[in-house]
């Protein structure tokens, strides 16, 4: 009895009406031929669409960007994979808006259902854009060196490895340029921590004016530096690491000082190109001993391997 009349309420009182419009997230109801016809102020929103454009006329694909994505988010439903046949729960997908941004969102969706027959569905949409901001940028923080926001170690080893799979697999030339600075506990001894951060800033920032979106920069640690050089011959990586060391040459602020000269910071730079290496120890250490070489001869000058 309190059931029949808690529905009879509900039904009079549009409740499940308001509750749609109030919603925090979009409400998307379609027919079971896709037709849009549901669709709150929220989705409005999401979706950069007047309501008045969509009910009645838009086919839920074009919401979805294509018909196909429909099509495979209908599917998802009918499986038993997300939260059971017939129901999702807390699907990762995206739609377009109509500016033609891809917007991504978490999609929980149930099939309307009539003496078991479907007649539709209805989905909510959740705006997973600013989550999804926030997990970049707490996965770039993850890997980039806070001083000279180059990728730091821990990134090195890894993009190092996938770089000799990639390399192996399709037979393609693959380059490593390792950097030490020289004179660098003297520079701190004589101008102090703060202007010696600002000479690793100043590496960090000619490795990035420098090399290509493909290539990647890191600090590996201390004064050491690497640069991984995908599709590149050991003369190509040659040239690049010498534009480094004489940018950074050019750059030196303390020439006019007393005593400067005798406290500049140079660069010692090793180059190789992987020959049969399989595993990053084995390129880093080659790489390091060109360096070391370097360093032998007096430093500020490039050995390649």
């Amino acid at each position: 009895m309190i059931q029949t009349a808690f529905a009879a309420i509900m039904a009079r009182e549009k409740i499940i009406t308001n509750l749609i419009a109030v919603c925090p997230d979009g409400i998307i109801g379609v027919d079971i031929h896709g037709t849009v016809l549901i669709f709150n102020e929220k989705a409005a929103l999401l979706t950069r669409r007047k309501a008045e454009d969509v009910l009645d006329r838009l086919d839920i694909g074009q919401i979805y960007g294509e018909r196909e994505q429909a099509r495979r988010i209908k599917a998802a439903i009918y499986s038993k994979e997300h939260g059971g046949a017939g129901r999702l729960e807390g699907f990762e997908t995206s739609i377009v808006n109509s500016a033609g941004k891809t917007i991504p969102i978490r999609l929980s969706a149930v099939l309307i259902m009539d003496n078991d027959i479907e007649v539709g569905s209805v989905g909510f949409f959740h705006d997973m854009t600013d989550q999804k901001a926030l997990e970049e940028r707490l996965s770039n923080l993850s890997i980039t060196d806070g001083l000279t926001s180059l990728f730091n170690q821990r990134y090195f080893h890894s993009s190092l490895a996938d770089e000799i799979d990639r390399a192996k697999r399709y037979s393609s030339p693959l380059s490593l340029i390792c950097i030490d600075l020289d004179r660098f506990k003297d520079c701190n001894d004589r101008y102090g921590h703060l202007e010696g951060d600002n000479v690793l800033r100043r590496v960090g920032t000619f490795l990035n004016t420098v090399t290509r979106r493909s290539d990647k920069a890191f600090r590996y640690g201390g004064d050491e530096f690497f640069v991984l050089l995908p599709e590149t011959k050991l003369n190509q990586a040659t040239i690049t690491a010498e534009k480094i060391r004489q940018m950074f040459n050019d750059s030196w602020p303390f020439e006019n000082e007393k005593g400067g000269s005798n406290l500049r910071v140079t660069l010692s730079i090793g180059v190789i190109e992987r020959k049969e290496e399989i595993s990053g120890d084995a390129l880093v250490k080659r790489a390091d001993m060109a360096m070391y070489n370097a360093k032998n001869q007096g430093g500020n000058q490039l050995v390649a391997g």
